[in-house]
């Protein structure tokens, strides 16, 4: 018997929001909040299209949830911008998805460590 395989990008975040691709995009950013994301890499891990991803991305700019960071050879990194008043209350909302799957799974070491990150977004809960 073949098991399902889970949806890239679905973690406690999306399921509890919604399993929109945009909810999925802004969970990978808060999953990877102090990285420099590419928008081609969003779209391969969670397996969504180029051209989804950079209009994604493209409306979280303009919305000021991202800012750029740097250039890589040709391509334009961007960062989750933390300055940005509804992006802290996403942090807060994601922090506490994470510590309700935590709870869940009894990992008590996650809800005291004050980790930023650390289940993967706790994945497929």
């Amino acid at each position: 018997m073949t098991k399902n395989k889970p949806k890239p990008g679905i973690g406690a975040f999306s399921e509890i929001y919604g399993r929109t691709i945009e909810n999925r995009v802004l969970e990978h950013l808060l999953e990877n909040q102090d990285l420099d994301n590419a928008i081609g890499d969003i779209a391969r891990e969670l397996e969504i299209s180029r051209p989804k991803a950079y209009e994604v991305m493209k409306m979280f700019k303009k919305k000021g949830y991202v800012k750029k960071s740097r250039i890589v050879g040709k391509t334009q990194l961007y960062i989750l911008n933390k300055d940005n008043r509804r992006v802290k209350l996403f942090l807060k909302n994601f922090m506490d998805c994470l510590k309700i799957v935590a709870e869940e799974y009894g990992d008590r070491s996650f809800i005291n460590s004050g980790r930023s990150v650390g289940m993967a977004s706790a994945r497929n809960f």
